[in-house]
């Protein structure tokens, strides 16, 4: 049985390395993981605080989702990672070009921020300004979180699904965007702001769609490491709005 297991997941992987996978997934995962921390530290004890049950253990409470998303982490990695030749995917993408391209990435990002700021943000932070953290610490952990948990499981774990379901890329990129982007409704829930179909949501839902789009071609073309440098630095902007008072 073992080895006709064996078989049938060589064949659908084309001969992936099964234990180069695992150690990879265990890796990014915690990785990913860890670089969540200060940033669910930021949601249970400032977003929820006042809000919680009464008796929960906020610590405990956090680090039981941590474990959780650790699991999830590690399995959008063992789908990215195991199904990328099989798709003709580019996996994390070749370090050589990745390194090229790194300054257009940089640049990329910070007019993007820019762009942000202007159009949606500074509006964003008057209605949500939870959503904004002051304390250097989360500052610095929300791009980290952005670029390691979210792409591995939105890009790696998600667009890969994705690909493999529309067996094609532009579609599949599609498809986990639409999915993606509702995941955001659930986080303006979360801090207070109920769906409604009014120019606040039709604009950040909108501007979620496009991002999540462009992440998901930078991965299916470029590799994942483009993906989560544009992201990261995007992620910065945070910083931004702090230094500029919204």
């Amino acid at each position: 049985m073992n080895e006709l297991w064996n078989r049938a997941f060589g064949s659908m992987t084309r001969e992936t390395d099964i234990r180069a996978v695992v150690v990879k997934s265990t890796v990014l995962a915690i990785l990913a993981a860890g670089s969540a921390a200060g940033y669910f530290h930021y949601l249970v004890f400032v977003v929820s605080a006042g809000v919680a049950p009464a008796g929960r253990d906020p610590l405990g409470f956090m680090t039981v989702e941590l474990v959780l998303l650790g699991l999830v982490l590690f399995l959008s990695a063992l789908i990215g990672f195991s199904f990328s030749a099989r798709l003709d995917l580019p996996g994390f993408g070749k370090i050589r070009e990745f390194f090229t391209a790194l300054p257009v990435l940089i640049v990329g990002g910070i007019v993007m921020v820019a762009l942000s700021y202007v159009v949606f943000d500074r509006y964003y932070f008057t209605m949500a300004p939870i959503s904004f953290p002051r304390e250097t610490v989360y500052l610095i952990a929300i791009p980290f979180k952005a670029a390691l948990a979210d792409e591995t499981i939105l890009r790696l774990g998600l667009v890969t699904i994705g690909v493999g379901l529309t067996k094609n890329k532009g579609a599949g990129v599609v498809l986990m965007s639409a999915v993606s982007t509702l995941f955001t409704v659930k986080y303006l829930e979360f801090i207070g702001m109920p769906f409604a179909l009014d120019s606040f949501y039709v604009v950040y839902l909108l501007l979620s769609f496009l991002g999540n789009i462009m992440f998901g071609w930078l991965f299916v073309t470029r590799g994942l490491l483009y993906s989560m440098t544009l992201k990261f630095v995007i992620g910065c902007k945070y910083l931004l709005i702090l230094w500029l008072g919204a």
